[in-house]
């Protein structure tokens, strides 16, 4: 497939280029009424022609790069560009080609012919006088026959000829400003008839000046060309206002308008550096999981499940430890003392009680369990206050847990750790394993650790042993790792059981943003290196037969990424793409320039809204169809809260191998996915949004039930 970051970027620069195109005739044609001879006139009538011409060639470009866009990516990818953002453009370039084309060519061709003339009556002059004393005479009067006339002012000042240019630049300035601010404004038509309306109004002020100044052109004997200064005052001025009213439009059309009805949640600060881009909260029953899967309940955390728990854990958030980092010793926050918390370790169908106190972190704490069928809480924990979480651990599975409070901050310092939820005892099969869970993160100060280490863990292992490996991505971000050393299986996606797992190598594994996948293998006579794929040999997780850390395999970081659209063998699934959905929504996943919290940046958005307005209206026991078009130059991670959601096609291509259940999709540039999940949790809080899309590292599209919209 082509590349869509070099296409869509090649189209958006596409509009600046014919923006200076069309400025430089436009400019050009301005000036041919301040030429003081026809000479100056006709070559500059020529130049402007030409350059006017080189603006259609760059129009012809938009056009074919709109339609590789469209053969390599489909409707979506070009559905605003086409419909939005190129009709100003393409309509007043067709007012030139049918309106000031034909006059700036009968300008030059009307001026060459005058020339010819003039030079003929000149030499026929010449010729009858035959007397030498009259050459200063001549001289003048061949000097006043070249001067530009009225008549041929009033022909380049005419609005028939300028406007269109003038048009032109008006409309290339509005798509522009309209790329970059509204990239989904096919779905925002107030904008788009604003947009319009604005160019309507645009080019009627520039006819009425333009009549004005061809009457005056047309008829005055005696003008003056207004002075450099005086016109540069005008074009600043033009240039400032502009610049001050799509400040004001942007600001408050993409804004204001947005935030009004939305405030953040309960003044916290949500922000999520560890979550992806796009969360839905929403929690599924039982019957939108896989088989494999089996949905636990959980209470509110102030209301415990009476009875004894089988399993307890006590973790204690605090900032005062330290740990150690190439030497230094610098500030973490952790849990009972450990960068990152300690790993929860618990057997499906037990009862779990997890108490969490809140040591000394003032800014107050939370807990998220990521990936299991329970909803997050939204109760802030204070300093020096605890809270008791009990659930029953119905699924199995990699999760792992973190802060759900200041994210950015807490998780990236520390406040987050695994979760593994082993098969009971009845329904475990199979000889005993080794199981590892390793949890990637991104240190502000350390860089890449791998279950906090920023230098490299060593394991002794027997030859023969069964290893499974739980990796976990807790970086907002995909994250690609190898095992080098011995082929293997990836056994499990976000929890989920793979079917018939193939046997593979060389393959790098990419999990999104908060995205687990399990990898099982058998344990060579040979080293084997887990280890991030850009070469780096002092991290990861090295396993040794004995020990040693001699003949460390080689990390080749160009290996072909795993893909599990195509991995294992298909079985039944609960529905696919011939199923009859009850809702389908397409999600267009744009990357648009704007302001947040007084600052101006880029951002992502979802059908070009900001915050949760993009709301998907459902009923409880709906089947649920999501497109979703990621046409920004960003990966995007798509994360839904205690629910897994079935892959059903990417890229318009059916998925083949074992049903993709996953609740962390990661979607690259240019890519498409359709996925589905069945509605059956309505009591999920809809308050579990996080506001900002490209540096808050979180944005909410709630999903809500029809009985709750009071």
């Amino acid at each position: 497939m082509a590349d869509f970051e070099v296409l869509a970027g090649i189209h958006q620069g596409l509009f600046l280029v014919l923006l200076i195109v069309m400025l430089l005739p436009t400019m050009m044609a301005n000036q041919l009424v301040f030429l003081p001879t026809k000479r100056a006139f006709i070559s500059s009538a020529r130049i402007t022609l030409c350059f006017s011409w080189s603006a259609l060639f760059v129009l012809a470009g938009h056009l074919v790069m709109t339609w590789v866009l469209f053969e390599s990516f489909g409707w979506l990818y070009i559905k605003d560009k086409l419909l939005g953002f190129l009709p100003f453009i393409f309509v007043p370039l067709l007012c030139c080609l049918l309106s000031t084309f034909p006059r700036l060519w009968e300008l030059a061709g009307k001026g060459s012919r005058e020339s010819r003339q003039s030079l003929v009556d000149t030499e026929y002059t010449r010729i009858l006088l035959h007397v030498k004393n009259v050459r200063h005479a001549k001289a003048i009067s061949t000097n006043l026959d070249d001067t530009l006339d009225a008549e041929s002012r009033g022909d380049a000042s005419c609005p028939e000829l300028l406007v269109p240019l003038q048009a032109s630049v008006l409309g290339c300035l509005i798509a522009l400003f309209l790329q970059v601010f509204f990239p989904a404004v096919t779905l925002e038509p107030s904008i788009l008839f604003l947009a319009w309306g604005v160019f309507l109004a645009g080019v009627s002020l520039l006819w009425i000046r333009q009549s004005w100044k061809h009457q005056y052109h047309s008829t005055a004997e005696n003008w003056v060309k207004p002075r450099r200064l005086h016109r540069f005052i005008r074009f600043a001025a033009f240039l400032l206002m502009t610049a001050f009213i799509a400040t004001i439009w942007g600001n408050q059309a993409m804004v204001a308008s947005r935030l009004s009805d939305h405030s953040p949640l309960r003044d916290q600060n949500q922000d999520d550096h560890a979550l992806p881009d796009f969360v839905f909260p929403v929690t599924a029953s039982a019957q939108s999981m896989p088989s494999t899967g089996i949905l636990g309940s959980v209470d509110e955390p102030t209301k415990p499940n009476k009875g004894k728990p089988d399993r307890t854990f006590s973790l204690s958030a605090q900032k005062t430890s330290v740990r150690q980092v190439s030497g230094k010793t610098v500030e973490a926050w952790t849990l009972n003392g450990q960068y990152p918390g300690p790993e929860l370790r618990m057997k499906q169908g037990e009862l779990v009680e997890i108490i969490l106190m809140n040591k000394d972190i003032s800014e107050g704490i939370d807990i998220h369990w990521h990936g299991m069928q329970t909803p997050a809480s939204d109760n802030r924990i204070a300093k020096g206050e605890k809270s008791v979480y009990r659930f029953r651990a119905e699924q199995t599975g990699t999760y792992w847990y973190h802060s759900h409070q200041q994210i950015p901050g807490q998780v990236v310092n520390g406040l987050f750790g695994a979760l593994v939820i082993e098969p009971s005892e009845a329904t475990a099969t199979g000889a005993p394993i080794r199981d590892i869970a390793m949890i990637h993160h991104k240190d502000d100060k350390a860089g890449a650790t791998l279950n906090g280490s920023h230098t490299r863990i060593n394991e002794t292992i027997a030859p023969g042993t069964t290893v499974r490996l739980r990796f976990i991505n807790a970086e907002n971000a995909p994250v690609s790792y190898l095992l080098q050393g011995t082929p293997f299986q990836v056994v499990a996606i976000d929890g989920t059981e793979v079917n018939e797992p193939n046997l593979i190598a060389n393959q790098a594994m990419q999990p999104g943003a908060g995205g687990r996948y399990d990898i099982q293998f058998t344990m060579p006579n040979r080293p084997v290196l887990f280890a991030p794929a850009a070469n780096q040999h002092d991290k990861g997780l090295l396993l040794s037969p004995d020990g040693s850390e001699d003949a460390v395999p080689f990390i080749d970081a160009e290996l072909s990424v795993f893909d599990p659209a195509r991995y294992g063998s298909p079985i039944a699934t609960p529905f696919d793409l011939s199923s009859h959905f009850d809702r389908e929504y397409q999600l267009l996943i744009d990357g648009q320039y704007g302001f947040y919290n007084g600052q101006f940046e880029r951002l992502s958005t979802v059908n070009g809204d900001l915050l949760p307005d993009t709301r998907m209206i459902l009923e409880e026991g709906d089947l649920i169809k999501l497109t979703f078009v990621n046409r920004s130059f960003k990966d995007q991670s798509i994360y839904l809260h205690g629910h897994h959601m079935l892959i059903l096609s990417r890229d318009g291509k059916k998925v083949t191998g074992s049903p993709w259940w996953t609740d962390t999709l990661q979607i690259a540039p240019g890519e498409t996915y359709e996925v589905a999940f069945r509605a059956n949790n309505p009591g999920a809080s809809m308050e579990e949004s996080l506001p900002k899309g490209e540096t808050a590292f979180g944005m909410a599209i709630p999903l809500v039930y029809e009985e709750q919209q009071q």
